[in-house]
């Protein structure tokens, strides 16, 4: 299964408080990288599974698991 990435920004809240908010999802880093590029987005790339945590085994609307 080939892994997908999310283009990760951090947004910092009135409060001060930090928070990520994934702005895009990309089949490969390279995709991802430019996808950040195109958008002038000083964001980082992220595999989903690292960004995504799936507690009580909870799959995402929309994400495709192996069989």
């Amino acid at each position: 299964m080939n892994t997908t990435f999310a283009l990760v920004l951090t947004v910092f809240l009135v409060s001060g408080e930090p928070v990520d908010m994934v702005t895009g999802v990309y089949g490969s880093m390279k995709e991802c990288m430019v996808a950040a590029a195109e958008q002038k987005i000083p964001g980082n790339c992220y595999p989903v599974d690292k960004v995504i945590h799936m507690d009580n085994n909870e799959i995402p609307a929309g994400l495709k698991t192996a069989p």
